[in-house]
C-alpha cells in the first residue's frame, strides 16, 4: 500500500476576479491527493475504486474535446436534457470502444454563471454555477465517470480553464505539474504565472508521441507585440521535444486550432489563431532559418490535434503544398452548444478561405454535429487509423495516416459535403 500526498486541501477560495458576473468563491469541500506510480505497476485502487493503469504502448485512443454545458451571460445550454447536452452519452460511447487511452482537447467547464442570468432556463435553475467542486462534478466528473473508470487521460488546458474561469479546478483536479500557491489561480496575483504551463511530451510507444502545449490564455485575433512572450517560449521547448529522433510520428496538442478553420461569420470561413500563426513563424525563423515561409511546425512533427472550434474536422494539406503541412484533427464537439454550421458550397469553402497565410487546404472533412474520433495503431507502426463518430455512435469517415497525410473515405451519409 502507498501513502498519497495532499495535492490540495478541502476549502473555500477567496472570491478572485473572474471572467463572469455575478461570481462566487469556489468551494471544494474535497481535498485532492495524488502519487505516482512507478513504470510496471500492474494493479492500482483508491478506496476500494480500481484504477485503470496507463499502457506502454496504447493501441486505442478515444480524441474528445469540448465537452461540459455551457451557461453564461450570451448562451444558455438545457443540461438536463442530454439531446441538448449529450456528454454522457458520448462517454458512453467512447467507452463502449473499449480506448487504452483517452485524450481531451481542453474546455472541460462552462457553467460561469447561474441559470437567472439569463432567464432562459426554468429547467436548468437548479443548475450549480461558478468554479468549486459543484461544477467540476457535474460537467465532468459524473457524465464522464465511465470514460475515467475505461482509461488513463491527456488532458489539454482550454480557454475555459484560465485563472479568470475553471483555473482553479484545472490545477486541483487536472494540471500534470506540481500544485503551488503561484499555480493554484486562487490568487490574481500570480495570474501572468498560471495563465501559462511548460510544453511536455508523452510516449505513445512504437516511436509515436504527443506533446501538449499550452494555449488556454491566447485569444483569436491579437497581434504578435513580443516574440519573446510566453507562447514564443513554450513553442521553443515543444518544438526541441519534437525533434527528438527517437520518434517517428510525433503529434502536437494544443486547445486553441492553428491550421484549421473558426466558426462562420456572415459569409467567409475565418482561419485558426493569427497570434499563435505568428509565433510560429518567429520560431521556426529562429529554430530552423532554411525552413521555407510559413512553414509554422518543423518537419518532425506530422499532426496536430486542436479543439476549442464546437465541429469536428480532418484537414489534409496533400503534397502539393509547398511546404508542407501537418494534418490537423480538430475535435471540439462533445457536449457544449455547437458552433455555427460551416457552409455547403461549390467550390468547398475551404476552396476559397485559407487556413492561415500561404496555407491552402486539400481536401477535409466536417460534421457540424456533435462527434468524436477514434484512433487505432495501424499494426505495430507509429502511425494511426482515424474513425470519426457521430453522436449515435456511426462511423461516418475512416482516415489511414501516411506520414503528414490523411487519407479519408466517407462510410455513412452522416458528413457535411467535402
Amino acid at each position: 500500500m502507498t501513502q498519497m500526498t495532499m495535492r490540495a486541501a478541502a476549502g473555500v477560495m477567496a472570491l478572485r476576479p473572474t471572467a463572469f458576473q455575478p461570481s462566487i468563491p469556489a468551494e471544494f469541500p474535497l481535498s485532492t491527493c495524488e502519487t505516482i506510480l512507478p513504470i510496471g505497476t500492474q494493479f492500482a485502487s483508491v478506496a476500494g475504486q480500481s484504477l485503470p493503469i496507463p499502457k506502454e504502448k496504447p493501441n486505442r485512443i478515444l480524441l474528445i474535446g469540448d465537452s461540459g454545458c455551457r451557461m453564461d451571460t450570451t448562451n444558455l445550454q438545457n443540461c438536463e436534457d442530454p439531446k441538448e447536452w449529450p456528454f454522457a452519452s458520448l462517454a458512453q460511447l467512447g467507452a463502449d470502444l473499449s480506448p487504452d487511452l483517452v485524450i481531451h482537447m481542453g474546455d472541460f467547464q462552462y457553467r460561469d454563471v447561474p441559470c437567472s442570468v439569463s432567464g432562459k432556463c426554468p429547467i436548468n435553475a437548479k443548475s450549480p454555477w461558478g468554479y468549486g467542486w459543484d461544477t467540476w462534478n457535474a460537467d465532468l466528473f459524473t457524465p464522464a465517470a465511465v470514460l475515467f473508470a475505461k482509461a488513463p487521460w491527456i488532458v489539454v488546458r482550454g480557454n475555459h480553464e484560465i485563472c479568470s474561469k475553471a483555473g482553479q479546478g484545472w490545477f486541483r483536479f487536472l494540471n500534470p505539474t506540481p500544485y503551488s500557491e503561484d499555480r493554484s489561480c486562487n490568487n490574481a496575483s500570480y495570474d501572468s504565472i498560471a495563465n501559462y504551463s511548460p510544453s511536455y511530451a508523452v510516449s505513445l510507444g512504437g516511436g509515436s508521441r504527443i506533446v501538449v502545449y499550452d494555449s488556454a490564455n491566447v485569444s483569436v485575433g491579437a497581434s504578435v507585440s513580443d516574440p519573446n512572450n510566453n507562447f514564443y517560449r513554450q513553442f521553443v521547448d515543444a518544438f526541441t521535444l519534437a525533434a527528438n529522433t527517437r520518434f517517428s510520428n510525433t503529434i502536437f496538442t494544443s486547445h486553441h486550432p492553428i491550421l484549421g478553420y473558426s466558426n462562420p461569420t456572415s459569409t467567409s470561413v475565418p482561419p485558426g489563431n493569427v497570434t499563435l500563426q505568428g509565433v510560429m513563424n518567429e520560431v521556426m525563423q529562429k529554430m530552423y532559418p532554411a525552413a521555407a515561409a510559413n512553414s509554422y511546425y518543423p518537419d518532425s512533427i506530422n499532426t496536430a490535434f486542436h479543439g476549442h472550434v464546437h465541429n469536428l474536422q480532418t484537414i489534409n494539406f496533400g503534397v502539393s503544398n509547398l511546404p508542407s503541412h501537418p494534418a490537423t484533427i480538430i475535435s471540439g464537439a462533445d457536449g457544449v452548444s455547437l458552433g455555427e454550421k460551416f457552409p455547403v458550397t461549390d467550390p468547398p469553402f475551404y476552396k476559397t478561405n485559407l487556413v492561415a497565410p500561404g496555407v491552402e487546404v486539400n481536401n477535409m472533412i466536417w460534421n457540424n454535429d456533435f462527434s468524436f474520433a477514434l484512433l487505432d495503431r495501424i499494426e505495430k507502426s507509429a502511425f494511426w487509423k482515424y474513425t470519426l463518430y457521430n453522436k449515435s455512435g456511426d462511423a461516418f469517415a475512416v482516415c489511414t495516416q501516411a506520414g503528414r497525410q490523411l487519407n479519408c473515405t466517407p462510410t455513412t451519409g452522416n458528413l457535411s459535403p467535402s
